[in-house]
């Protein structure tokens, strides 16, 4: 079942339930500008409705959900970052072990779109 946790420093994801089973872990990351629709789209993903409201992430929320992938069991870990410049020193320490990230820029400000350069740059290094 889907699960929800907020956190405002580095942590680990807390150690699976005994009754849950995957064959395997990945964590993700999203990553992009502030108000780009980060928390929204992890939201969606873990509750699968949108959420009516959303203030700025401070810090890092946290989702996982367990999803079947040609016949596999597959837990993935979902890191939403806050986009907020202020904060890039703290979500940076998130980026360790990431299978992938996905970027998001909000498409009426090009803005974001030109900052997703400097967001792939942080995840890659």
């Amino acid at each position: 079942s889907p699960t929800w946790r907020a956190t405002r420093r580095p942590s680990t994801p807390p150690p699976p339930a005994m009754s849950e089973t995957y064959d395997f872990l990945f964590k993700f990351l999203v990553i992009g500008s502030a108000g780009t629709g980060k928390s929204c789209l992890l939201h969606q993903f873990i509750e699968s409705k949108f959420k009516q409201d959303s203030n700025h992430t401070i810090g890092v929320e946290f989702g996982s959900k367990v999803v079947t992938v040609g016949g596999k069991t597959v837990k993935l870990q979902i890191w939403d970052t806050a986009g907020q410049e202020r904060f890039r020193s703290v979500t940076r320490s998130y980026y360790r072990g990431a299978a992938g990230a996905l970027l998001v820029y909000d498409i009426t400000s090009r803005e974001t779109y030109n900052a997703l350069t400097n967001w792939l740059t942080d995840a890659r290094t």
